[in-house]
């Protein structure tokens, strides 16, 4: 068993290695990284990537290479938490000079430090819940879960001032 400081400094420089393959597009690289059966999901806005097998992460992560490169994305990844067979980072990104992408990752090793599989959600354009563009965004892609979130934030403003009246009211 690997001592906390240890693991830490493992799972740190993991991080940290790979937010260095992902600002410098390194698409062999991650190859010294998976297994050879290993499993890659990315949800990305939605789109749901999946890639079994070194052969397709390889390809996926060249794919993905290219269109941070288009779009000129690069991103801060931090370390969240570790055990011995998992890392979870977090990251912030900038894409196309707007600092405004947010992401998790899920890695899964195996015995020899392999990822087996790994986990991404991607958001690259996050916004504050009182943005009119993320609401109407929202709105468009799903009008029956913005519609919904929408009540359900109107009521709950609603019981909150009848609460604030009632309490202000007892408090006299």
């Amino acid at each position: 068993m690997t001592n906390t400081r240890e693991l830490v400094a493992r799972a740190t420089a993991f991080v940290a290695e790979a937010e260095r393959m992902t600002n410098e597009r390194d698409v062999d690289g991650i190859r010294a990284v998976f297994a050879s059966d290993g499993h890659q999901s990315a949800v990305l806005d939605g789109l749901l990537i999946e890639s079994h097998g070194i052969d397709e992460i390889h390809r996926a992560w060249g794919l993905m290479c290219a269109f941070m490169e288009k779009r000129t994305m690069f991103v801060d990844k931090s370390l969240v938490t570790a055990d011995e067979t998992t890392i979870v980072n977090e990251w912030i990104g900038t894409v196309a000079g707007k600092r405004a992408a947010r992401g998790i990752e899920v890695w899964n090793l195996d015995r020899e430090g392999l990822v087996v599989d790994q986990r991404v959600y991607a958001f690259l354009d996050a916004r504050p819940e009182s943005s009119p563009v993320q609401n109407l965004r929202m709105l468009l892609a799903h009008p029956l879960t913005a519609t919904a979130f929408a009540r359900a934030k109107l009521q709950a403003s609603q019981s909150g001032a009848q609460r604030f009246t009632a309490t202000k009211a007892g408090a006299r």
